[in-house]
């Protein structure tokens, strides 16, 4: 998939995606990278990336990466129906954080999936799983 294709994906994510300044860096097949460079609105009291944007990446990321689809008419939505995040290290403002999501497996409505986020050295700064239903085709929506 070239930049274009992703970037127009990129623009059908919900407004909180736009918001976080999130952008999808990688997107095929069971497999989503969502990329975001940490500023001071990402942070919490204590200078150090806020547990929700940490959340957010890893449930964003997962969503996608169980609603691939070869023709963007196919797309869905994703709905969450359970996300387990775990917090393993702080980052500061000015690195670079990337959600792997990987869809572990996938019936017709139903996937599981599971993400890390990494520093851009590839440090573990936190990672998840998640149940997702498979929602609306992204067409259908206005």
């Amino acid at each position: 998939m070239n930049q274009d294709e992703r970037q127009a994906i990129a623009r059908t994510v919900t407004g909180f995606f736009q918001e976080l300044g999130a952008q999808l860096e990688e997107y095929s097949e069971g497999r989503a990278v969502v990329g975001l460079t940490l500023t001071e609105k990402h942070m919490n009291n204590a200078s150090s990336l806020h547990g929700g944007v940490t959340a957010s990446l890893l449930d964003i990321a997962m969503g996608l990466c169980g609603t691939w689809a070869a023709s963007p008419q196919e797309r869905r939505v994703a709905i969450t129906l359970s996300l387990n995040t775990n917090f393993t290290s702080t980052a500061p403002v000015g690195t670079h954080v990337r959600a792997v999501a990987t869809c572990r497996n996938a019936g017709h409505k139903i996937f599981m999936a599971s993400c890390d986020l990494l520093d851009q050295n590839d440090r573990l700064i936190g990672f998840g799983e998640g149940v997702f239903k498979k929602g609306a085709y992204r067409k259908d929506l206005p």
